[in-house]
């Protein structure tokens, strides 16, 4: 074989060698390109995840925080004389049953839950019974012997109060409703005669630019065993 054909069979191959050694720019760009496509997409559904998981699981406490929240004002109510429930949580507090004020009130708050903006004084839960404020009108009669025909001076006042309604109009409380057991739905105040009181308690706070609302509807009654003299 003559030497112009071994040397042209020897740069042959070596130009085969360097072709198998050369890096495929075009192919490894183009994959470089679809795995950080993959990886971003990933990430974005990984990170995305992460965040829906954080929120259930604040979502998820908060609830837990006004449920039981509820059911502490619910036990509240069951740990005092049944005919005191209605003055003790009401909006009025003149008519509280160990004085005016001494009562808890309507509203209270939850702790760790923050009240929407404008909430009732500031507080995330508020009590609801089938009540209405109604005008109130007495007369006063004054020396005279308490007779108005004896000279006696008479003294008309008028006051706003918060009275029990059996036509109260509720249909989440069962309302209008015979609340004292006469079978009569009538206009009269029983805020003292019920036998069965319904009741909301609700709660409303922020969960971020969002509101959250719990409510429990209950229907209070007493149960204790009387025994006759």
């Amino acid at each position: 074989m003559r030497s112009t054909d071994l040397v042209r069979r020897g740069n042959t191959r070596r130009r085969a060698r360097l072709r198998a050694h050369r890096p495929q720019g075009g192919l490894t760009l183009v994959e470089i390109v679809v795995a950080m496509s993959v990886l971003v997409v990933a990430a974005t559904i990984f990170g995305q995840m992460l965040l829906s998981t954080s929120r259930l699981r604040q979502l998820n406490h908060e609830n837990a925080l006004a449920a039981d929240a509820a059911r502490v004002v619910l036990e509240r109510m069951h740990n005092l004389a049944f005919h005191d429930v209605y003055r003790s949580f009401n909006e009025d507090p003149a008519d509280d049953p160990l004085g005016k004020g001494t009562g808890p009130g309507y509203l209270f708050a939850v702790d760790g839950l923050t009240p929407i903006d404008g909430a009732p004084g500031g507080k995330a839960g508020r009590i609801t019974f089938p009540s209405r404020q109604v005008q109130v009108t007495t007369e006063t009669t004054t020396s005279g012997g308490g007779k108005k025909s004896l000279g006696g001076t008479t003294t008309t006042t008028t006051s706003l109060q918060w009275h029990v309604r059996e036509d109260f109009q509720d249909k989440k409380l069962g309302m209008p409703r015979d609340l004292n057991g006469n079978n009569v739905v009538d206009t009269a105040n029983h805020s003292t005669d019920y036998i069965v009181l319904p009741a909301r308690i609700e709660i409303q706070w922020k969960n971020g630019p969002s509101t959250r609302h719990f409510e429990l509807v209950t229907q209070l009654a007493d149960f204790r065993l009387r025994v006759e003299p």
